[in-house]
């Protein structure tokens, strides 16, 4: 006998003990325990319904004080006030398409145009505008009030199979109640694309490998993380073999292999093909990519930024030398402990996976700038779990005021048009 046939069985998946929930505190208060009696779901929606009812009440506050700009007229209704900025390019995606030439200006360069947004969301919306009574902008908002259900009652089922009820709950609350919350309500691809991704965790999670590939096409054209999700399954697929190979912890089989593999490679020609339709459609092998730039070169005087370089360019414009330096190596630095900390033990290595593999695109290839805190957004899951596990009183009220208060300043700031306004969200 071989000495490896000689070796025991490796189970199929093994159970970290820092990933099985606590037991949940029993209710005190006659109010809790009927809270605590509801179905999931049900638990789910009251949260979402309310916490956008609180959005919905300040977007009306704001729109109410908005000036006539070039953005948006003066005191235009919710629906209006909700598909402005990147809403205003889907809408004209939804209605016209995209171009066959590239705008440039008197240099020659690429300006803003079309191909930056990606054509899932303004399809479903077309789509969905097919219902009666339904034009543009009340649909676009339909769209995502639906999708940031569903991605909330995902997220729940996600968090809830490694820190129990309680947590999943209160991470759901976290997360509309958070700075980029309103992103659930109006006219962009976020909330279509974030119901995608946590679906995509969940069959990551269940090892549902195949399952996933449709999706990983679809979520690559509603918004470009294709990549960032290919790395990620290159992370978790070289954690098995090590689990397997090295620790002999679980098996690994050569079906499951070539499943995972399989995926992954389709995930990163998934994240390709974008740019690809748009090299074909304008005869621009780099369009998209000078598309992208038409929106950072004002930022970085007109070069092109390599990648891993455009967080430090940012860095020097924002705050210069050397804090701009220090700036991002302190957000290098909390990036580091965040996913290396323990406590992410809880939560899964898929979901950690998920968020090196996000957080390092965003490092290699965006430039920031206010869009940060929306584009942060796919990183809520592997972020909010840990963050919702104290059982504090006073730090489940105090967390959550916070948030709302970050989400008025973020409105304030990135939505709320001012003039001439630099700040787009």
């Amino acid at each position: 006998m071989s000495r490896r046939a000689a070796l025991p069985p490796l189970p199929v998946r093994p159970v970290d003990p820092a990933a099985r929930p606590a037991p949940e505190p029993t209710p005190r208060s006659a109010l809790a325990r009927r809270w605590a009696a509801l179905p999931a779901w049900a638990r789910v929606t009251v949260i979402y319904v309310v916490t956008r009812l609180l959005t919905t009440a300040m977007m009306l506050v704001y729109a109410q004080r908005q000036e006539d700009t070039w953005q948006i007229e003066a005191q235009p209704d919710y629906f209006r006030f909700a598909t402005i900025w990147d809403g205003a390019w889907y809408q004209r995606i939804a209605y016209g398409g995209y171009p066959t030439e590239l705008p440039v200006n008197d240099e020659g360069r690429v300006t803003e145009n079309a191909w930056a947004f990606m054509p899932v969301y303004p399809m479903v919306v077309r789509a969905a505008m097919l219902l009666p009574g339904l034009g543009y902008e009340v649909a676009a908002v339909a769209v995502s009030l639906v999708a940031g259900l569903g991605a909330m009652l995902a997220l729940h089922r996600l968090l809830r199979r490694f820190a129990g009820e309680g947590v999943a709950t209160f991470a759901v609350l976290l997360v509309c109640l958070g700075p980029v919350s309103p992103m659930f309500q109006v006219g962009y691809a976020e909330a279509l694309h974030f119901w995608m991704l946590v679906v995509l965790l969940e069959l990551l999670v269940d090892r549902r490998w195949w399952e996933m590939l449709p999706l990983v096409v679809v979520a690559s054209l509603t918004r470009p993380t294709g990549l960032a999700w290919a790395f990620a399954l290159l992370l978790v697929i070289l954690h098995r073999y090590w689990t397997s190979r090295v620790r002999r912890l679980e098996r690994f089989d050569a079906a499951e292999q070539r499943a995972a593999w399989s995926v992954a490679i389709a995930s990163g020609v998934a994240g390709l093909l974008w740019l690809a339709a748009c090299a074909i459609a304008t005869g621009e092998l780099f369009g998209y990519l000078d598309t992208e730039f038409a929106w950072r070169h004002h930022y970085t005087g007109g070069e092109h930024t390599p990648p891993f370089t455009p967080w430090f360019w940012a860095g020097e414009f924002w705050f210069g030398q050397p804090w701009g330096t220090l700036a991002v190596l302190a957000a290098l630095a909390v990036a580091i402990v965040w996913f290396a900390d323990p406590v992410m033990r809880r939560f899964g290595i898929e979901l950690r996976m998920w968020g090196i593999a996000y957080f390092s695109y965003l490092f290699a290839v965006f430039y920031p700038q206010s869009s940060i805190f929306r584009l942060l957004l796919p990183l809520f899951p592997a972020v909010v779990g840990p963050l919702a596990l104290p059982r504090s009183p006073l730090y489940r009220v105090a967390v959550p005021l916070v948030a709302v208060v970050a989400q008025v300043v973020w409105f304030h700031w990135m939505w709320f048009v001012i003039g001439h306004d630099w700040t787009p969200p």
